[in-house]
C-alpha cells in the first residue's frame, strides 16, 4: 500500500511537471500583449518623472488602471500563458492601488514616485517574459 501511494505521488508529481513543460512549450509570443505592456511601462517610467503635476500625475495613473485592466482581462484568456496571466494581476493590482489612493486625496510626490516606479520595474519583468517567448 505504501508503494501504491508513493508511486502515486511521484506520477502526479511527473504529470504537473510534463504539463508545465507542455505549456512552456507551447507559450507563443504575443504582438498586442507586448505592445500592451510596452506601454503601460512607457507611462509608468513618464509619470514617475512627473509626480510633481498632481494632475497630471493622477490622470495618468488613472489611464494605467485602464490599461492594466485591459491587459489582465486580455492575457487571462490565452492559452499557455500562465506568468503572463499570474503577473498582470498583481500588477494591476499595483497600479489600481496608486490609482486608489488619488481618489481619496492628495498623493505625495516622493509616494508617487515610488509606486510608478513600482509599475515600471513590474511591467519591465512581464514584458522579458512576453519578449522569451518563442515566436
Amino acid at each position: 500500500m505504501k508503494k501504491l501511494i508513493l508511486l502515486s505521488i511521484i506520477m502526479l508529481t511527473g504529470c504537473a511537471t510534463v504539463n508545465e513543460a507542455v505549456d512552456a512549450f507551447l507559450m507563443k509570443y504575443d504582438n498586442n500583449e507586448y505592445k500592451l505592456i510596452t506601454e503601460i511601462r512607457t507611462r509608468a517610467s513618464y509619470g514617475k518623472d512627473n509626480c510633481a503635476y498632481v494632475e497630471d500625475s493622477k490622470k495618468l495613473a488613472k489611464e494605467l488602471e485602464y490599461k492594466s485592466l485591459f491587459l489582465k482581462n486580455y492575457a487571462e484568456k490565452l492559452p499557455h500563458n500562465k506568468p503572463v496571466q499570474e503577473s498582470s494581476v498583481e500588477l494591476h493590482d499595483m497600479v489600481k492601488g496608486l490609482s486608489d489612493m488619488y481618489d481619496k486625496g492628495s498623493v505625495s510626490p516622493i509616494f508617487c514616485k515610488i509606486k510608478f516606479t513600482s509599475i515600471e520595474e513590474s511591467a519591465t519583468r512581464i514584458q522579458q517574459s512576453e519578449g522569451n517567448k518563442p515566436r
